[in-house]
């Protein structure tokens, strides 16, 4: 029998998608609010998509494969 999931909180990142190019990845935040702080500073180019990524944070007992979801974009 699989152990149930349980939830630990959620992390966050940006994930910035030009139209050409590989997709960049930043790090990952431990709040919405750490995120929002860290991409205050960052001018939007245009011929890019912004997106936030979230996902569960888990533990040795969890069984969180659970890919990052897109939560927000611009």
């Amino acid at each position: 029998m699989k152990p149930k999931k349980h939830a630990h909180g959620h992390v966050y990142r940006a994930k910035i998608a030009p139209f050409s190019g590989p997709t960049e990845y930043g790090e990952w935040f431990g709040s919405e609010a750490a995120l929002r702080s860290a991409m205050t500073g960052v001018a939007r180019d245009i011929g890019k998509r912004y997106y936030c990524e979230a996902k569960m944070i888990g533990c040795a007992e969890c069984e969180v494969d659970d890919k990052p979801k897109v939560i927000a974009a611009l």
